[in-house]
């Protein structure tokens, strides 16, 4: 049986403030004044219909809630995924007979690093609600703003805290030209993700690679929990592929980018290995699938005589322009940071059947396809380098088996339901105990 960890003393009753400093009037309605006892919240600086919370959160906290615990899922609404009234009730009523309590606040973008302080502090406030009214026990932060929160809530209310943490913020913003290194903000973001490490009772990181880093700064033991592919959801659709090919035309061997454009995304190796593996197979068509402006990947493929389609694609939709494909590609900034990701497209790349291309250090996918034999690595992205590449997914894609060694290694190595959860409900349990000690 795993092992619980000890409580800490709860302060004072002076700590929290009771509910009515805590919650604004306006929020008198919210979820925060119904409902019993809780066992954990789940804070997420993501909305509630960000394809990000859609495909790694509220997964993972309906599944929670279906295996018995009582969970409170805290989201940050961005007007980019705004809700109507009659909408968000909607999801308010469907996660709540899902046995989830959805508590949405505000999001605020500007002015930079206050608003993010102004959220964090409003969190804060919101979970010490949540821990004096509904007797919230486990404060659990999804990324290093979503720990803010979590950790100073754990500090005021002596309840448990599971740092559930994606890449370090602090550098991978520096990498990606967000932040000058040094810059104040990032010595303060830097600072605070190792406070969050060494004060958590739970800590989960998305590679093997970044659990060997963070291990000795940390009192627990590290749980890998890459990010997860729903293997019931992304399935090939062969039909669907085949109507796709005919209605947007996609010719020769269709390679597929599935994400956004800049940052530590690499959009102009993403052509240039088009334009190599044309040297190889022939004709060639990249698909890109980004809500982001598609025209960076547009000029860089005209003079290489690549074509190149542009669509957005929703979580339903992306099965089926996945199926159109031969081939994913993802290729990101060859930094420290990266070594710490977990990209989701990867996964759902390899459940819908398709190699991966990758650039090299990307968390623990760079070694896993090519220990699986399910897709390359570009080694160097000069001339020579891609047309190494290049040959060999060609040769890969020659495999009649390849399509299947995919959705086995999804399944085994990342999969939502098969892989994921089962570390998340061990951790539940370590942390708040069995079903005998749930009050």
């Amino acid at each position: 049986m795993a092992r619980v960890l000890p409580s800490r003393q709860r302060l004072p009753p002076t700590s929290p403030p009771p509910l009515a400093h805590v919650v604004p009037a306006n929020d008198a309605a919210s979820p925060l004044d119904a409902g019993g006892r809780l066992d954990a919240t789940y804070v997420t600086y993501w909305s509630l219909r960000d394809p990000l919370c859609q495909s790694q959160s509220l997964p993972v906290v309906r599944a929670l809630a279906a295996n018995g615990w009582r969970i409170a899922l805290m989201t940050y609404e961005n007007p980019r995924w705004g809700l109507s009234p009659a909408d968000a009730g909607g999801r308010r009523a469907a996660l709540a007979a899902a046995g989830i309590r959805w508590v949405p606040l505000p999001y605020h973008k500007r002015p930079r690093v206050v608003a993010t302080v102004f959220d964090v502090l409003r969190g804060v406030w919101t979970c010490c609600a949540l821990a004096e009214l509904r007797r919230s026990r486990l404060f659990h932060g999804r990324a290093t703003v979503a720990n803010a929160v979590a950790y100073l809530a754990s500090r005021l209310t002596g309840a448990r805290y599971f740092d559930d943490a994606d890449g370090p913020l602090s550098e991978e913003y520096v990498d990606a030209g967000v932040w000058p290194r040094g810059s104040f903000v990032h010595r303060l973001t830097g600072w605070a993700e190792e406070k969050f490490l060494a004060g958590a009772d739970a800590v989960a990181v998305l590679s093997d690679h970044r659990r060997r880093e963070v291990a000795p700064r940390s009192r627990v033991p590290v749980t890998v929990l890459p990010c997860a592919v729903d293997t019931a959801h992304f399935v090939p659709r062969p039909e669907e592929g085949r109507r796709l090919r005919r209605q947007l035309d996609l010719q020769g061997t269709v390679l597929v980018y599935s994400g956004k454009v800049g940052g530590w995304y690499r959009g102009d190796a993403v052509v240039d290995f088009a334009a190599a593996l044309k040297q190889v197979t022939g004709d060639v068509t990249l698909l890109v699938l980004t809500t982001d402006d598609p025209r960076p990947f547009m000029d860089r493929a005209a003079p290489h005589g690549v074509r190149c389609v542009a669509r957005e694609a929703s979580r339903e939709e992306m099965p089926g322009y996945l199926s159109a494909a031969q081939a994913g590609l993802s290729f990101r900034l060859e930094t420290a940071s990266q070594r710490a990701c977990s990209p989701i497209k990867n996964g759902e790349y390899l459940a819908c059947g398709l190699p991966v291309v990758s650039t090299p250090g990307a968390g623990d996918y760079s070694a896993l396809v090519v220990r699986e034999k399910v897709g390359v690595v570009v080694e160097r992205f000069d001339e020579a380098g891609l047309g190494i590449a290049a040959e060999g997914l060609a040769r890969l894609l020659q495999d009649p088996g390849v399509a299947d060694r995919c959705r086995t290694v999804a399944r085994n190595e990342i999969g939502l339901d098969e892989v994921v959860v089962p570390r998340y409900l061990a951790l539940y349990e370590s942390l708040l105990g069995t079903d005998e000690s749930r009050g």
